[in-house]
């Protein structure tokens, strides 16, 4: 299973939005800084056939088993750190900080101290000052013309297999297969949805009847390049219910299609979900892992908590991430002892609320002869689906009380978010809004909140589906101070005066932005995105000739 999920990720050469020819160039320097072949670090092929060979002849333990006790357990170049929480730690460093300052204050004449406070001052305004046109232009750049008219279209065919509705991309995938299977969950009930990402983790690491979750797991990686199980939620512009799907998301190389179909039916319809000390493991280490992102990624908590308080969608995504989503778990950790049966019960409620074949979706990516080729094993995988769900569609319709919120957490920096729902103002979706929510971010946010105010980033964000404009602070220093700039953006907007240079920049950066790099999955996966929100190429066309006239 090692090794063929190595092979896979060496063929399939995946860099995600990074540009793969930056990848080759950065794993050549290596080599290339010490006076060695460049390209050496490219070949992959002869030494994976090398030990594949090697594995074949002599066994893996006997290959492994030396490296590990040579560079592992036999190494004498290893270090032990053990570390133990101080809670006077923090207190005592403020107080040595206060009583160096002090020190350092007293040692000071009052023309030190005049000094000090000039210095400051010039500092802040050199901080708050724009940098002069000449030097701006001093920087190589593109001009519009340079931007193509057109957005990048996406070659999909919509077809139909055994009565549900199959997307399919084709385009040069260097022989691998990329598929998503999407169930609609509205048939859901409300109170299930914290239980929706444990669910989806089950499915991925409970075993069925015949294979523990180890056997599963060594399955999927000797067969696929990976099989994923989650939730997406989304609002969609002009209607009031949202997005909500079960998206079942994998990867194989194209000859071992059938396989990837099995092991789809096999993770969503044989998994047994009753593993009870399997399932308390899950909920620990998504509680710890809430926890730990309370502190490192504030913000995000901040965003999804503003959403919630303003549309459906954003409810949902909270319930199943955000602090709503810590408090379940915290009292689900004590439950899951008190009632399993009931729990585990809940969890199969989940599976047959989606589990149909009406409302499902599939979407394929490879080139035709692949996707051609794969059509009998998507049949013979729509076939094993339940025909309908016997449960009915729910509505759902709830928001986070709208007030103002504090969430105190252990650390010495502020997270800081504010929000509306433009769109609930009688704003009307214009191309426009993205290249003055970039400008807002790249000049008044970046000065204001970063360089003058000391965070390590503030940006704002425009969700076009929901109306939804939101600031937030990454690591922030400050709290008032930070609302403060964000009142303040409604008086930088109506004293701006751009230039044409400027406002040509922001609208490369924001088409830049919109015309991403990406590899052919996220190609065929963004092409399923846009028809799960009804996004149609005329309006995407439309948009893009909007942000390229902004004035």
């Amino acid at each position: 299973a090692s090794m063929n999920t190595i092979e896979f990720s060496l063929r399939e050469n995946n860099t995600g939005s990074f540009p793969r020819g930056l990848s080759l160039m950065l794993r050549s320097m290596g080599k290339w800084i010490y006076d060695m072949n460049p390209f050496e670090p490219l070949k992959y092929e002869k030494p994976l056939m090398a030990l594949k060979a090697r594995l074949a002849e002599e066994g893996s333990k006997a290959v492994f088993s030396p490296l590990i006790e040579k560079y592992i357990l036999n190494n004498p170049h290893c270090v032990t750190v053990e570390m133990q929480p101080d809670p006077e730690k923090a207190s005592r460093d403020e107080a040595a900080e206060k009583e160096i300052l002090a020190k350092v204050k007293s040692s000071m004449t009052k023309e030190d101290l005049a000094e000090l406070a000039r210095a400051t001052e010039e500092l802040r305004l050199k901080q708050e000052t724009p940098d002069p046109p000449e030097a701006l232009r001093s920087v190589p750049s593109l001009s519009l013309r340079d931007i193509p008219k057109e957005p990048i279209r996406v070659p999909t065919e919509v077809g139909d297999i055994n009565g549900v509705k199959v997307l399919q991309h084709d385009l040069f995938t260097n022989d691998v297969l990329y598929t998503e299977v999407v169930f609609d969950m509205s048939s859901l009930k409300q109170e299930l949805l914290p239980l929706i990402p444990l669910f989806c983790q089950s499915l991925k690491e409970m075993g069925t009847k015949d294979l523990s979750f180890v056997q599963l797991d060594q399955l999927i990686g000797r067969k696929t390049g990976g099989i994923s199980v989650y939730p997406f939620t989304s609002s969609i512009h002009g209607k009031e219910d949202p997005c909500c799907c079960m998206v079942v998301r994998g990867k194989a190389m194209a000859g071992q299609a059938e396989d990837l179909f099995n092991l789809f039916n096999c993770v969503l319809q044989e998994v047994q979900l009753t593993d009870q000390q399997r399932f308390k493991q899950f909920v620990s280490q998504s509680k710890a892992r809430m926890e730990n992102r309370l502190r490192g990624s504030g913000h995000g908590i901040a965003a999804a908590r503003m959403d919630a308080k303003l549309n459906t969608a954003g409810w949902i995504s909270e319930q199943m991430g955000g602090v709503s989503y810590l408090e379940f778990l915290q009292a689900l950790e004590e439950k899951v002892d008190q009632d399993w049966a009931g729990i585990s019960s809940s969890l199969e409620e989940i599976r047959r609320s989606f589990l149909s074949r009406e409302g499902c979706l599939i979407n394929m990516t490879a080139d035709g002869k692949n996707l051609k080729n794969s059509e009998r094993f998507v049949g013979k995988f729509l076939d094993m689906l339940p025909t309908n769900s016997p449960v009915e569609r729910v509505k759902w319709k709830a928001h986070l009380p709208s007030a103002n919120e504090a969430i105190v957490i252990p650390t010495q920096v502020n997270y800081v978010g504010k929000a509306a729902n433009i769109f609930e103002t009688g704003y009307k979706l214009n191309g426009s809004a993205y290249v003055i929510s970039k400008h807002i971010s790249n000049v008044w946010l970046w000065d204001r909140v970063r360089v003058s105010g000391g965070a390590y980033g503030g940006f704002c964000d425009f969700d076009s589906h929901s109306g939804v404009f939101s600031f937030l602070s990454y690591r922030d220093p400050n709290l008032l101070k930070t609302l403060d700039i964000y009142d303040g953006t409604v008086d930088f907007l109506r004293e701006l005066e751009m230039d044409d240079d400027t406002l040509t920049k922001a609208i490369i950066g924001t088409i830049g932005d919109v015309d991403a790099y990406q590899l052919p999955d996220a190609k065929g996966y963004s092409s399923l995105l846009r028809h799960l929100l009804g996004i149609t190429e005329e309006e995407r066309q439309r948009r893009r000739e909007e942000i390229l006239s902004t004035r």
